[in-house]
């Protein structure tokens, strides 16, 4: 069997399951020449989790990083390791025929467009939630993913952990009963909406690449580093609040 059949056979299985099958797949005894090529968009303090983890999945090897900041870019440097290359344009990654899946944790506005483009390019993709940022969005992703057959995978790992999948089997046994009411609380005691100053310099990032889809808009510092909360970049956090910001 051929290196290429060796790593498109290694993305579909590991695609359908877990990060933890991913790991146990990473084990099963490839060679060195059938490491999947890994490009890292988005380069975040969630992605570069992400990337710890990769590390540890030996039929997998990073070899790109993307960021359009500085501090994120060569944080993610520093995390892969010397060899690796770093962008701040994502498409250099898309266009790098050596790599064959890439990893997306960029704001929510941005995960349709990337994802989009990387099935255009032939990649396989893991993206992280929530797939899109508003739901019209939706039809367009599977478009392009049945289009140019590639795997698109999104970031759910809660339910696949095991708490959750025994708390599954538990409802499905019928042990319960019949269930009246369910009682949900998230706690999250954070201040992120709180204005603060970063002393971001403009200059290390580029914003017009940040806005992505979102409206035109001048730099602002609160809105690059709590992206979240702003509606042209999030859908605001699951806390119990009012969502995001105008």
């Amino acid at each position: 069997m051929g290196k290429a059949i060796h790593r498109r056979s290694f993305i579909q299985r590991a695609g359908a399951g877990t990060a933890v099958t991913i790991t146990a797949l990473s084990r099963s005894g490839m060679g060195a020449n059938d490491r999947i090529q890994i490009g890292c968009i988005g380069t975040g303090g969630r992605c570069r989790r992400l990337m710890t983890d990769l590390k540890e999945i030996l039929s997998a090897r990073i070899v790109a990083v993307c960021d359009l900041w500085d501090h994120n870019l060569m944080a993610a440097k520093e995390l892969a390791g010397p060899d690796v290359s770093t962008t701040k344009n994502y498409h250099d990654i898309l266009e790098n025929q050596s790599i064959d899946a890439v990893i997306i944790a960029s704001p929510d506005h941005l995960h349709v467009p990337m994802t989009v483009d990387a099935c255009e390019a032939g990649k396989d993709v893991y993206v992280e939630k929530p797939l899109t940022h508003d739901l019209s969005e939706g039809a367009r992703v599977v478009e392009a993913q049945n289009k140019h057959k590639r795997i698109v995978q999104v970031g759910m790992q809660q339910r696949s952990m095991p708490q959750i999948r025994k708390a599954h089997e538990i409802m499905k046994s019928g042990a319960l009963g019949k269930v009246h009411k369910v009682h949900l609380t998230w706690n999250r005691n954070s201040p992120t909406k709180e204005k603060h100053t970063y002393g971001i310099n403009p200059g290390d990032l580029d914003w017009k690449q940040f806005l992505g889809p979102a409206p035109d808009q001048p730099f602002d510092e609160h809105k690059f580093r709590n992206w979240r909360f702003y509606w042209d970049f999030g859908g605001g956090d699951f806390d119990g609040s009012d969502g995001a910001l105008p």
